[in-house]
């Protein structure tokens, strides 16, 4: 067992990469964490969204997708944005932002039309 340096939780060796390096053999910060991390630093550098505006966007959709309202559970959220524009729109869950991407990011309005009319034939 091995106690994480971010999170300080006690965790089996096995969640925390390999680094010969150190005198364990392991990292100080688990798998989990490590993770975490990466992922802020790429909120950051490909939104320009730091931590604290990502929660505060979560917390203004009341921790739901911003199109089919599903909550969206810890880590799962997804970064909607314009692709031209870069400009973040809101958080949304995985299905609907695949979803979106098929409909060419709204480029083309006229596709969400003929989904609608296709469903409701």
């Amino acid at each position: 067992m091995k106690t994480c340096f971010v999170c300080h939780e006690a965790r089996p060796l096995e969640d925390f990469h390999r680094d010969a390096a150190r005198e364990d053999g392991r990292r100080s910060t688990c798998k989990p964490c490590r993770a975490l991390s990466s992922r802020w630093e790429k909120l950051e550098a490909r939104y320009s969204l730091s931590r604290e505006e990502f929660y505060k966007l979560l917390d203004e959709q009341d921790g739901r997708c911003a199109i089919c309202l599903t909550h969206l559970p810890k880590g799962t959220a997804v970064v909607d944005h314009c692709h031209e524009t870069g400009v973040v729109r809101g958080l949304l869950c995985t299905p609907c932002n695949l979803g979106l991407g098929h409909f060419k990011d709204g480029r083309e309005p006229f596709l969400f039309d003929q989904a609608r009319a296709y469903v409701t034939k």
